[in-house]
């Protein structure tokens, strides 16, 4: 007969077996017949992204992809934290995104910092998107709208409870460059899209969160490259043309599918 010492330590052992299985996270689905739900949450600045990732995952991991589209022309920080920390929102659509978050194996994610302002460190970026200088646009500008973000992040994990789960971050990208340059502000307003990328890298890394600077690969090194010459920019001058949603879908891609793992 085993010793009562030996019974207690197998005991143990599978307890704590039992303990790590119900820890383990579940895996992402594989195979025949998997099914894989991309959510974006943006503003208007991922317009077309979903579709165009969507299709990329299918064609690299043979997955069926079904697409969550939450790009919402001026989408907010505070608008989706309000969401996921409350279940409310003016927005009836945003109230179901925590359901649907639950059930995302991935996530992209941009939203604009209108809503994440401290009165004590105000920031002021509108004048850049009519060709002149920003009013406030420092580093500190931008704290509250990283701590919303790092708040949006957590949620998101919270609603995957343990399940794998692809998390992506990007900047925004910057369709000015020639108008800027023309009036003579590029210097003061691609400094400020520079700490808005910042802001946004920071927030992902506190999560582990790979990020694509979507102002380096469109704007280029030095962020003086005009991506409306390369075809990037729809013709409101603005927006992701269709070659720019297909380009950051294979940046997206080339990131590979790796689920975050948190700190």
């Amino acid at each position: 007969m085993l010793s009562k010492s030996i019974v207690r330590a197998v005991s143990v052992i599978l307890s704590l077996a039992v303990f790590l299985a119900g820890c383990a996270p579940t895996k992402l689905p594989q195979g025949t017949g998997a099914v894989w739900h991309l959510v974006i949450i943006s503003d208007s600045s991922l317009w077309g992204v979903g579709e165009a990732f969507a299709a990329q995952i299918e064609e690299d991991m043979g997955v069926t992809v079904v697409v969550e589209d939450y790009a919402m022309g001026g989408s907010s920080a505070g608008q989706i934290l309000q969401a996921l920390q409350t279940g409310k929102s003016p927005n009836a659509k945003l109230e179901k995104l925590p359901a649907v978050l639950k059930e995302a194996e991935v996530v992209v994610m941009f939203l604009n910092p209108n809503d994440s302002i401290n009165p004590e460190q105000p920031l002021d970026l509108d004048g850049c998107f009519i060709s002149m200088p920003p009013k406030s646009c420092n580093p500190e500008s931008f704290e509250q709208w990283t701590t919303d973000l790092k708040a949006i992040w957590g949620e998101i994990l919270r609603l995957r409870n343990g399940k794998e789960t692809i998390l992506r971050a990007v900047d925004l990208y910057n369709p000015l460059v020639s108008p800027w340059k023309e009036n003579g502000v590029f210097e003061s307003c691609i400094k400020c899209w520079e700490n808005m990328s910042d802001a946004v890298r920071l927030a992902a890394e506190a999560y582990n969160i790979p990020f694509l600077s979507r102002l380096d690969a469109f704007n280029g090194f030095n962020h003086d490259e005009d991506p409306r010459l390369k075809g990037y920019i729809g013709p409101d001058g603005e927006h992701l043309s269709d070659l720019g949603a297909e380009y950051i879908a294979e940046l997206l891609a080339q990131m590979v599918y790796e689920p975050v793992s948190p700190p």
